[in-house]
């Protein structure tokens, strides 16, 4: 459940700094598609294009907007974090990077940033009101649960290997 950020409370809740993306680049930017030789996770999508630069790094809860409504897509809902580490001039593109947006060539925009994205958790989703740019996520300590990387069966029964998220 969302709360409303003057409701605040560190030792009752946990904040986040939502964004929200339109499906389906919502998902493309949160699911795991790979893992490499080192275990970093990789999505398809690595760079979100928007209108405005922004000084933020770090860790950014990707929400999916509440439209448009996608058959198969989660919608209003919260998706995964991943790590805004870098802001790239769309003028400066490259192929690799065009590529990395999944955003077809008719629709490809002349200006621009590219938000440079990496790091996919997903996480349990669940609604959430979105904004444009960036806000805050509210919500009651333990509510935002990223999926497990693995399971494992040990002598006890199936254990859990954990996602770590911060806030």
């Amino acid at each position: 459940m969302q709360l409303d950020k003057k409701d605040y409370n560190p030792e009752l809740h946990d904040k986040f700094k939502g964004l929200s993306v339109k499906q389906p680049y919502a998902s493309l930017l949160t699911r795991v598609e790979y893992i490499d030789d080192n275990g970093e996770r990789h999505a398809q999508k690595s760079i979100e294009v928007r209108s405005r630069n922004t000084t933020y790094r770090g860790d950014v809860l990707v929400c999916s907007s509440a439209k448009p409504v996608l058959p198969g897509m989660m919608s209003g809902v919260t998706l995964g974090f991943v790590e805004l580490y870098d802001v790239k001039r769309v003028e400066d593109f490259t192929a690799e990077d065009w590529a990395a947006t999944c955003i077809p060539v008719q629709d490809r925009p002349k200006k621009g940033w590219g938000w440079m994205m990496r790091n996919p958790r997903p996480v349990v989703e669940m609604p959430v009101s979105g904004q444009l740019g960036f806000y805050d996520v509210v919500v009651p300590k333990g509510d935002i649960t990223c999926f497990p990387l693995a399971m494992a069966l040990g002598k006890d029964g199936w254990d859990i290997v954990k996602n770590k998220i911060k806030s």
